[in-house]
């Protein structure tokens, strides 16, 4: 089979998958600009730029922001707005250098709450196209937890108003990519290095070849139940939480016939995939052989609500992943949150008595 000198990251285009930045510091990827079509972010990653010198004026504008809106609100309102309004500019800046849909993601503390989540979709969604982002470019990133799919699910088919199209985070199983598929949401998002440090640590092999790693077997498990199902016309697949460029080249080698629709990578490992070189053409995916009848029921016009809730909390228990994973996920996220919460606190308190200096 004959290599090309292509790079990994323009092979990767090539064959039908799409790049994502997965960072909010939007300064690092203008020279990535040619190669991207969509951007990610999250608290975690707005933490880690606001606290550099460069995106430090974010916080400070998004508190004055919130003072000016909510001049006689409490610190603890003010706080929340601002929250909210420098999670949004992050993701207008990105808009500016990308050309696609931008993820911005709702507070993962409110994970359990479909209802919180509803509502942080529809503001954050408010914010945005008040700074000019229509609601067509942007994803609103839920975590994959069961009130998570509800709220996608709201969201993307409201009774009334436009939809608001989501992104499920922290996918890291077949049941929940099959709920998130059936409850209509655009997006979902499988954590590949996360998935096999469950494998790993349920006895699998560090070391074990590529073509079995789990993170990967799992997405091809995902196009092929998609495919099977013809829920890919709705629901794409954008892998995430990658490791290594290795993992990018193994999953990419099939092309988005056999792999994701799109991937969402850090800069250094956009930098990574750029300087390799020598990467084999695609190859013909043969899919994962998925039984269509026994594939189960959890959301559905023609299902009973409860007792698709029920199938799903009994498989989501049996597949056992995702009930570890995501709870790990969130810890860190909201970990994160907080963090960020408490900078932006400091920052109203500190403003206020800016201004109760100067009268």
């Amino acid at each position: 089979m004959s290599m090309s000198t292509t790079s990994a990251l323009q092979a990767l285009l090539n064959s039908g998958v799409r790049v994502a930045s997965d960072t909010a510091e939007y300064h690092q990827i203008d020279e990535f600009q040619a190669y991207l079509s969509d951007a990610t972010t999250n608290p975690s990653l707005v933490l880690a730029a606001v606290s550099k010198p460069q995106y430090a004026h974010i916080v400070q504008d998004a508190v004055a922001f919130a003072r000016g809106r909510l001049s006689s609100a409490s610190v603890r309102e003010i706080t929340a707005l601002a929250m909210d309004r420098a999670l949004v500019q992050v993701g207008v800046e990105i808009s500016r250098i990308v050309p696609g849909r931008v993820s911005v993601s709702v507070d993962p503390r409110i994970a359990y709450d479909t209802l919180a989540m509803i509502q942080k979709g529809e503001t954050l969604i408010a914010l945005l196209e008040e700074l000019g982002v229509p609601r067509h470019r942007i994803l609103m990133k839920i975590p994959a937890t069961y009130e998570g799919i509800l709220a996608a699910h709201a969201l993307e088919h409201p009774s009334t108003g436009l939809s608001i199209h989501t992104n499920m985070t922290l996918i890291f199983g077949r049941v929940q990519a099959i709920a998130c598929a059936q409850a209509g949401v655009s997006v979902i998002s499988p954590f590949i290095g996360r998935v096999k440090d469950w494998w790993d640590a349920q006895g699998g092999s560090p070391s074990q070849e590529l073509s079995q790693h789990p993170g990967i077997l799992l997405v091809q498990n995902i196009r092929s139940t998609y495919s099977a199902h013809g829920y890919g016309g709705t629901t794409q697949i954008m892998a995430a939480g990658f490791r290594a460029v290795e993992e990018i080249v193994e999953l990419g080698k099939y092309g988005v016939l056999g792999g994701p629709d799109v991937v969402t990578l850090p800069p250094h490992l956009l930098d990574g995939l750029r300087s390799r070189k020598n990467i084999a053409p695609p190859l013909k995916f043969n899919p994962v052989p998925i039984d269509v009848k026994a594939t189960p029921t959890y959301f559905g016009s023609t299902s009973d609500p409860a007792q698709g809730a029920a199938l799903y909390a009994q498989d989501i228990l049996e597949e056992k992943i995702a009930v570890v994973k995501v709870a790990e996920g969130l810890a860190k996220f909201s970990a994160d949150a907080q963090i960020l919460e408490d900078l932006v606190k400091r920052k109203v308190i500190e403003s206020a008595a800016e201004v109760s200096a100067m009268l």
